[in-house]
């Protein structure tokens, strides 16, 4: 454990307290992302909180330098019954030291929640759309920002009357009313496991493989309601099922984010399960991007009501917490069922075997898997930037025994046109197979940002990833390390570089210490985000989820 030699600063007012740590970087730091939590610990319960970090010249040398402007109500989900302390903890990369010689004691009378409680009134209501052009007017001329002006005046319409203009929040707090109505009138149906999710299960991901495994559990009764549709789009009938579904469930399982969940009161009895869809963590997620743009208020009970969430190894644990503003205690190292068929050899040899006779063209031939996340802010804007990889240039030159199948993310809806030469050569596969069979008959794997490097790892795939833009998406997004550092591959911006790059590993053309390099990182790589897989994921859950929460009561804390 290191040992930092560091100082805090506490200002309260009223209910908002501001932070500030300050730390000599250590002698060996060899320009690893740093990280700072402020931890907020009642007994047993905990609230670690992300500072924004710079690292600035002191007169003993570069310094830490870390900040927050945390609001006291929102900082647990409920109102503590104890003193509350704040620590520290410190990364470097993902080594975590949690500092706790110098707790700060906050009283817990600041910690009481606003009353959040609307009332409507329609009258109100009328006023508030009056006055919504000087709204707009005035929140535009502070943030210039179209769509955050109209968030900013329908939220304080909303607050205003109980009414709002968002088909989103009308038909969630329609939800909301109805689980309220069913949890008084019926009782929670002893064994059963509801299956929660806004898409369809993607074929052997983590949803669909706890489900199957359930399924085949004659002690455990199963229902679902996985409806591709967004909380907007649902309609009153299918809220109602929901709202049903979700009052009788002793456990609810998630792989995603299910918004209109988070505005619920859950019933004690009930306990929700967070599978989340990747390995390990990459880009910043959750209330680790508070203050950035488009991310949820402090406010927000996104998340928290989160019993369990299953990651694939130790060292991630704090970081889900800080992401989901849970206790670490609740985030557990219990696999990604998702990954339990890499471990088994005779599935991947039959996937091979089936996807040769699917896709002839690629038995005996050099194959690329081109498989970058998108970008923009989600489904409705996802996209890939079609100047960044010309398929026909990048094609040019690689030699007739190469293939490249494109893998674009599922919310990405663009052809690709490669020219009649390359037709038999390019393979857009977007939509179709899951990218991790596809990895099985693939020699090289070009990324960008995208989740599927854990994946890659676990199968030895060598990788290279093209990042273009990443000072863009670095400030748009995050990460929660040094992507250079993070890479478990060769990284390049240019895309002449790349495609260079690519042909040299096909080739075995690489230098032998690059190479012994990109080992270590990939050696690293795993102990850092897959200790926790081993084949047996999925039924290390279900097994978890039985014990735990099926076959006895746990008091909701």
């Amino acid at each position: 454990m290191r040992k930092y030699n560091y100082r805090t600063t506490v200002h309260i007012e009223d209910t908002t307290i501001k932070l500030g740590f300050r730390a000599k970087l250590p002698d060996d730091y060899k320009g690893e992302k740093v990280r700072v939590q402020a931890i907020f610990m009642q007994r047993s319960l905990e609230r670690r909180f992300p500072m924004e970090v710079e690292i600035v010249e002191g007169e003993a040398g570069p310094q830490i330098k870390a900040d927050a402007l945390v609001e006291l109500p929102y900082v647990f989900a409920n109102p503590p019954r104890h003193k509350v302390n704040v620590i520290y903890s410190v990364w470097l990369g993902f080594e975590e030291t949690i500092l706790k010689d110098q707790p700060f004691p906050i009283q817990k009378d600041l910690f009481e929640s606003y009353d959040t409680k609307r009332t409507k009134n329609m009258g109100r209501f009328v006023l508030g759309t009056l006055a919504l052009p000087v709204l707009i007017l005035k929140n535009y001329k502070k943030n210039r920002s179209k769509t955050a002006s109209l968030k900013e005046a329908n939220a304080t319409v909303y607050d205003y009357s109980g009414y709002n203009y968002s088909p989103r929040q009308r038909n969630t707090d329609y939800f909301s009313s109805k689980y309220d109505h069913f949890v008084k009138q019926i009782d929670v149906k002893e064994n059963n496991i509801l299956f929660l999710s806004e898409r369809l299960p993607e074929e052997g991901g983590n949803l669909a493989r706890v489900m199957e495994q359930c399924r085949q559990d004659k002690e455990i009764f199963v229902s679902k309601f996985l409806v591709p549709k967004t909380v907007s789009q649902l309609s009153r009938k299918e809220l109602r099922e929901c709202a049903r579904l979700c009052a009788r469930a002793r456990v609810i399982v998630l792989e995603d984010f299910y918004p209109q969940l988070h505005s619920l009161t859950i019933r004690p009895q009930t306990k929700i399960v967070q599978l989340w869809h990747a390995c390990g963590v990459f880009k910043t997620f959750g209330y680790s991007r508070l203050g950035k743009p488009g991310v949820a208020p402090q406010s927000s009970m996104n998340h928290r009501n989160y019993d369990l969430v299953t990651v694939s190894s130790e060292a991630v644990r704090g970081i889900y917490a800080e992401a989901f503003a849970i206790t670490v205690g609740k985030v557990k190292p219990l696999g990604a069922p998702r990954t339990d068929v890499l471990f088994d050899q005779n599935y991947k040899e039959a996937r091979r075997i089936e996807l040769y006779e699917k896709y002839p063209q690629l038995e005996g031939h050099k194959v690329i898997l081109f498989a970058p996340t998108f970008r923009g802010d989600g489904n409705k804007d996802a996209y890939y930037p079609e100047d960044a990889f010309d398929i026909n240039l990048f094609m040019d030159g690689l030699g007739e025994d190469v293939c490249c199948i494109v893998k674009h993310h599922p919310f990405v809806h663009q052809e690709i046109q490669p020219d009649e030469k390359y037709a038999d050569r390019v393979l857009d596969l977007t939509g179709k197979d899951h990218i991790n069979d596809l990895m099985l008959i693939s020699d090289l794997l070009i990324t960008d940002y995208s989740s599927s490097v854990f994946e890659a790892v676990l199968l030895g795939i060598p990788m290279l990833f093209y990042a273009f833009d990443k000072e863009d998406y670095i400030r748009s997004r995050d990460f929660y390390c040094d992507y250079d550092s993070f890479a478990p591959g060769y990284v390049e911006e240019d895309f002449s570089k790349m495609k260079e790059r690519a042909r040299k590993i096909l080739n075995h053309e690489t230098e032998e210490e690059a190479e012994a390099e990109i080992a270590e990182k990939r050696a690293q790589f795993f102990h850092d985000f897959l200790s926790a897989l081993d084949g047996k994921s999925t039924e290390r859950i279900v097994n978890h989820i039985k014990g735990e929460m099926l076959t006895k009561l746990v008091k909701r804390r």
